[in-house]
């Protein structure tokens, strides 16, 4: 019985990686969609539409310092209008499993269906374009041996947090 033990606890810690916490500067993260869980205390969510992007994209950045867009948005969101709004915001826009190629985010003459399904599924893709920047810059991030758990999803998520934070600085 003890060696079942070990072998399957052993068998578990491969595919798990509890990594550190966020601990840089609150967060205020806007979010289209369901909230996530996670393990930090000095992150703040705030319920977000897409209609509210696209009133006014440049006080995004005074507002939120990134905003994570969900499976049931991920159709409207890549209409050109918000394409824009990607653009000009200023900020990290990160699809929560995304299930296409970013280019549907980023190309205002394609559309959700115009786009490949992406072939290597991170678990978030990211967009941000800086101020003067002529193209945008994209990056994903992965679960630890592409293993969706708990443990897994929450250590992503500091990652995502830390990766805004760098992108943020002297906000």
């Amino acid at each position: 019985m003890l060696l079942f033990l070990l072998v399957v606890t052993g068998c578990q810690n491969r595919n798990t990686m509890n990594g550190p916490l966020y601990k840089g500067r609150p967060l205020t993260i806007g979010v289209i969609g369901d909230e996530p869980v996670v393990r930090e205390s000095n992150i703040t969510f705030k319920p977000l539409t897409l209609e509210e992007l696209e009133k006014n994209p440049t006080k995004l950045s005074s507002q939120f310092d990134a905003v994570f867009i969900t499976k049931d948005y991920f159709r409207k969101a890549s209409e050109p209008q918000y394409t824009k709004v990607y653009k000009t915001a200023a900020i990290p826009f990160i699809f929560i499993k995304l299930d296409k190629l970013l280019a549907a985010y980023t190309v205002e003459q394609l559309s959700y269906d115009d786009v490949p399904d992406a072939f290597n599924l991170m678990f978030a893709s990211a967009v941000y374009q800086a101020p003067g920047a002529d193209e945008p810059n994209l990056w994903g991030f992965g679960l630890y041996n592409d293993v969706e758990n708990e443990t897994n999803v929450k250590t992503t998520y500091s990652t995502i947090f830390s990766s805004i934070e760098s992108k943020r600085i002297g906000k």
